[in-house]
């Protein structure tokens, strides 16, 4: 039962689809009358990724199996498929790490694989790619090992100095190298780096289908997985996956964090009051134990009010990115959290005009020439009028984004990180 002064305006799409995602999660039974709009559960669950989650919990009710035998078929058809192939990719994954462990290379294995062990089903949690942080003296090798056993190095638009991508065409696995864990493109960015500077000497071992892994300490993951959120939400939005894994995360381990340190870092940031309506919606909706949290003081010395933020959680997707505007909008808020706006108008330009440093990764020809920024401008403005069908549909995506930047910085401050 939800507290009567937080989640009484959510709709019931929304909740019925919480409920199914706690049910699946925490391997606990749902209530018999739930009765979902089940084409909107099945969008909800396509938009945040968490398709077989969403199935596991679905198919056993009443509800689902009253529904036309094509959308029954079609929806566990879809679970099936992503599962097939999560197992291919994790499989693949382990024997390239093998072949790293043999080449004597300490490469940190951190989200993906590690966090589907802490699910009931872990290839139901599903993981766009691996990510790995490795030194640089041993780039050269790792790359090595990738390119010999088949592995393509491929350019993201995400693409930036500090991380490698890698794919193996036969299974779909996607590879993350990562040098930093955040880079240098804001100083809050900086500074997460710097708490993170000792994470190799801090490094722990957990073994997985009996291959040994490298992989953050308890305390370093956890509050890697915290700012990784929190990196996604003051830009396009944190996806509710992102929750569900904070969840997991501390009702497994909850005697064994140190929270002191949590807390401490969490609060240097800014992040603590974010942080705390996190973990409000993991109470309220996902099955974190509230017992299992230590909290740094008072919990009724912060402003909790889940309403908005589950809301914009929701809307966004998986790391916000449901919508054109909401990817457009980023911008905004990324600006707003520099505290380099000081107008809604220079935030709005912003997201139309973004700088050169946020569009390097998709137009490289700005590292070198800086000086065709109008030129990205223009091929950037091109795209969306090819996107959305003509120039004045362009003014339309101009104005979704600034409302939707203007609703995202108003959340900033709601949580204190402006």
């Amino acid at each position: 039962m939800l507290p009567p002064s937080r989640g009484r305006n959510m709709n019931k799409i929304h909740k019925d689809f919480l409920q199914l995602l706690k049910s699946s999660i925490q391997n606990q039974k749902l209530p018999t009358q739930i009765s979902p709009n089940w084409q909107e559960t099945l969008k909800l669950a396509s938009i945040h990724k968490v398709i077989p989650l969403i199935y596991e919990s679905s198919y056993k009710t009443e509800s689902f199996k009253k529904t036309e035998q094509n959308f029954q078929k079609y929806f566990k058809t879809t679970s099936m498929q992503i599962i097939y192939s999560q197992i291919q990719r994790s499989d693949r994954f382990l024997q390239l790490y093998k072949e790293f462990n043999k080449a004597g290379l300490k490469i940190l294995v951190f989200k993906g694989i590690i966090l589907r062990e802490l699910y009931p089903i872990p290839d139901e949690r599903i993981s766009g790619d691996e990510d790995l942080l490795i030194k640089k003296t041993d780039l050269k090798k790792a790359e090595e090992i990738l390119q010999g056993n088949g592995l393509e190095r491929v350019l993201s638009q995400e693409e930036d100095e500090d991380v490698y991508h890698y794919f193996c065409h036969k299974t779909g696995l996607h590879l993350e190298l990562h040098t930093t864990l955040f880079g240098d493109n804001s100083e809050i960015y900086k500074k997460m780096d710097g708490i993170f500077s000792t994470v190799f000497d801090d490094s722990d071992t957990v073994t997985i289908n009996n291959v040994e892994i490298n992989t953050f300490s308890l305390d370093e993951h956890l509050l890697y997985v915290i700012c990784h959120a929190m990196k996604h939400f003051v830009s396009c939005g944190t996806g509710i996956r992102q929750v569900c894994d904070i969840t997991m995360y501390i009702n497994k381990y909850d005697n064994q964090i140190n929270w002191d340190y949590i807390w401490k870092e969490i609060t240097s940031l800014g992040y603590d009051t974010l942080f705390m309506n996190f973990l409000q919606i993991g109470i309220d909706y996902l099955g974190l134990e509230e017992s299992k949290i230590m909290y740094n003081q008072n919990k009724d010395k912060y402003y909790i009010n889940t309403e908005n933020l589950i809301q914009d959680i929701m809307d966004g997707g998986v790391y916000g990115a449901s919508t054109q505007s909401r990817l457009n909008a980023a911008n905004m808020s990324l600006d707003a959290i520099n505290k380099e706006s000081k107008s809604k108008i220079k935030s709005n330009l912003a997201a139309i005009f973004p700088k050169s440093d946020n569009l390097k990764g998709r137009y490289k020809y700005l590292e070198k020439y800086p000086i065709l920024l109008p030129v990205a401008w223009g091929s950037r403005i091109f795209t969306y009028t090819k996107e959305r069908g003509s120039l004045s549909s362009v003014g339309t995506t101009a104005k979704e984004t600034i409302a939707v930047g203007n609703r995202r910085i108003d959340l900033l401050k709601e949580y204190k990180l402006i």
